[in-house]
């Protein structure tokens, strides 16, 4: 079977943008009684399971997390809320780098 150049040439132009790439972002905190509550979106991470993936990584680090709460978005994202004792959120964003490869810095000293 033979291809032209040009259909070679533009199946190699499509493929890309048919791979959704995988993406999360800070998205907020705030104070939760005597706890700090963190929040984040993401997308293409575990969201069959609803974001166990980062819960997993988060407890990993022996961050206690109280009130984990991940949802569909309906755009594309899930959200991702959980509260802990402050000046943990640094262990936070490792573990989130851990299931991410990325780092974003999220909450500087939270």
């Amino acid at each position: 079977m033979r291809f032209s150049t040009s259909v070679i040439a533009v199946a190699a132009l499509v493929a890309p943008s048919l791979v959704a790439a995988d993406d999360w972002q800070c998205n907020g905190n705030w104070d939760d009684g005597g706890l700090r509550r963190l929040s984040f979106t993401f997308d293409g991470y575990c969201e069959g399971s609803y974001g166990q993936c980062f819960l997993d990584a988060i407890r990993g680090k022996g961050v206690t997390v109280h009130n984990w709460q991940a949802w569909d978005l309906g755009n594309g994202y899930w959200e991702a809320d959980l509260s802990t004792t402050a000046g943990l959120a640094w262990q936070v964003n490792n573990a989130i780098q851990d299931v991410t490869g990325t780092w974003r810095g999220c909450w500087p000293n939270q």
